[in-house]
């Protein structure tokens, strides 16, 4: 009966709701290389807090949750940008990241005149109290074309602390992140340009604090988690982004099979910044997200079935109004550890921000406009499979329709500069597929994936999907040898992108093709003894001083080699 009464509570909160409309997209960065993690989870006892002392706390034990199987994703950082991680994935095995060192550095040094300096302090010896802090700088003080002109830069500082009591776990995490960068992509004589006239730095301050009540410390059948953040972003100019906001989810267990989800997301937006003419910006980009679903698992069929309410109080017409969306996830296991097929149709309002668009690119002009995406549907059909020899497998299709959706264009006034042009006129389609898979054994782990998206327009000024690739295509191997040796490659495809150009002459728009991208990464370490390592990169190992962004050539063939300490 409590299951039905949970269907009903949904079915209510979100039959009052208002009409629909438009959208923007981001554009999902390209710095970040996913390796996919294929793991079956067999049980799902709560986690237990090794050396922390719970007694007075009731638990509440569920032997079964309401949850499909468990395909995760394990996010591996390979900046192919500019070619140099962001963070070493060489240096440290992947499952020994996961364990924490009390202290650590590390330092290398690469051709262009590239400094490496990596640090981080952690301590969970108390057992009510963890925290940590972690420092990274990366720096070439020449680039990719005209020398110091495109030099480039990375500072972030992390830090984070956990406190756990017998009223749940309380968290707060303070990050600061800098890129340094030139406006390179420039038309003329380089000789003329001033380094200092071309440079952009692009900063980002984020701050959250939060508290995490689950079942067990509440005694009752739900938990609690709820979030404040802050974040701010700014550049070298006249740019500035300030949001503040709050998250809180939760959910409600009817039985040891079913649950009540919910979450609520709202945040004031604020973004100023000053034109190419010198007209003042000043958006009030407001928003709301609610979401509500009911999970239940009946024998082999998971079922999640929701809906989703968002506002988006943008000043732009385009991109102010109540959106309501679905939010179902079905998938039915047909041969148990092997075989499941699911059905996804969800919608949403991706959030189109200063910040998102600086993180994938950030050599944009004065004259950015931002409007945030309407994912109307969003439907995807698929099947994950566990075949022999370990060997994991996911595959999907699915279709896209979208209001607002964004496309990065070199800004007709100052084409080393970009914009974002949005399709506001009409819907636009895309028709994805996805296929991905892992293989591992021993010493060796395997993974590949690729990605395709097809887009279908309609729009008088956008004719092209423009900087948004056909197919993303990656290959990944490790291989550990003798417990002192971990070999790494990765080999990173994409094809089909496109630029906007004008011709000089008829003053007509025309697409430009950009040249394939096939770059390959190569890593070795070294451990000497528990505390000394050796490691050594090499990046776009066949020098292609490809374009993912047209007239920002990549740094060619890129050594980097340096010594790590653990304390």
């Amino acid at each position: 009966m409590k299951q039905y009464i949970g269907l009903a509570v949904i079915m209510l909160s979100t039959a009052n709701v208002f009409g629909q409309s438009n959208q923007s997209t981001s554009q999902s960065s390209d710095l970040d290389n996913a390796e996919v993690i294929i793991e079956k989870i067999s049980n799902y006892d709560l986690p237990m807090v090794v050396g922390r002392e719970y007694e007075k706390i009731k638990r509440i034990q569920k032997n079964i949750q309401p949850t499909p199987q468990q395909y995760d994703l394990e996010l591996v950082e390979v900046d192919i940008q500019d070619s140099i991680p962001k963070q070493l994935p060489a240096v440290l095995d992947g499952h020994e990241e996961k364990t924490f060192y009390d202290k650590y550095i590390r330092l290398g040094y690469g051709n262009f005149v590239t400094p490496f300096v990596e640090a981080g302090i952690n301590n969970n010896t108390n057992p009510n109290l963890d925290f940590g802090f972690h420092l990274l700088h990366k720096s070439s003080q020449e680039g990719a074309v005209y020398r110091k002109l495109s030099a480039g830069s990375l500072n972030t500082i992390d830090g984070f602390g956990k406190y756990y009591s017998d009223y749940g776990t309380s968290s707060v995490s303070l990050n600061f992140n800098r890129v340094g960068t030139h406006f390179y992509g420039f038309e003329g004589d380089e000789t003329l340009v001033d380094q200092d006239s071309i440079k952009q730095i692009v900063s980002n301050i984020n701050f959250k604090i939060g508290h995490e009540m689950p079942s067990y410390v509440t005694g009752q059948d739900f938990s609690i988690k709820g979030d404040l953040f802050f974040d701010y972003s700014y550049d070298h100019y006249n740019a500035a982004e300030f949001e503040v906001g709050i998250d809180v989810n939760g959910n409600y267990e009817l039985d040891d099979n079913s649950k009540i989800i919910g979450e609520f997301v709202a945040a004031i937006n604020q973004y100023s910044n000053k034109t190419t003419s010198d007209v003042d910006i000043n958006q009030n980009r407001n928003w709301f997200k609610f979401g509500a679903a009911y999970e239940t698992r009946i024998d082999d069929l998971y079922i999640k079935a929701g809906a989703k309410i968002a506002y988006s109080g943008d000043t732009s017409s385009y991109d102010k109004n109540f959106y309501i969306y679905p939010d179902v996830f079905v998938e039915y296991t047909i041969e148990e550890e092997a075989l499941a097929a699911f059905l996804e149709i969800k919608g949403d309002l991706d959030l189109v921000n200063y910040k998102s668009v600086t993180t994938m690119n950030p050599w944009v002009s004065n004259n950015l406009s931002l409007l945030h995406e309407n994912r109307l549907i969003d439907i995807k059909l698929g099947v994950d499979a566990i075949v022999i020899d370990n060997i994991g497998i996911r595959g999907s299709l699915g279709y896209a329709i979208s209001q607002n959706m964004g496309f990065l264009v070199n800004d007709l006034t100052d084409v080393s500069r970009f914009d974002m042009l949005y399709a506001t006129e009409n819907n636009t389609g895309v028709f994805n597929v996805n296929v991905s898979g892992s293989w591992s054994k021993r010493e060796w782990s395997v993974t590949a994936s690729t990605d395709w998206n097809m887009y279908s327009l309609n729009d008088s000024i956008i004719q092209d999907a423009y900087h948004r690739p056909l197919a993303v295509n990656t290959v990944g191997v490790k291989y550990k040898y003798l417990s002192k040796w971990t070999f790494g490659a990765t080999i990173y495809n994409e094809i089909g992108i496109k630029a906007l150009t004008v011709n000089e002459t008829t003053l007509q728009q025309e697409t430009l093709s950009l040249p394939v991208i096939f770059d390959m990464n190569l890593s070795a370490q070294y451990a000497i003894n528990d505390n000394f390592g050796a490691f050594a990169l090499v990046n776009n190992l066949f020098s292609q001083n490809y374009q993912k962004y047209y007239r920002y050539n990549v740094k060619g063939f890129q050594l980097l080699a340096g010594v790590s300490y653990r304390f």
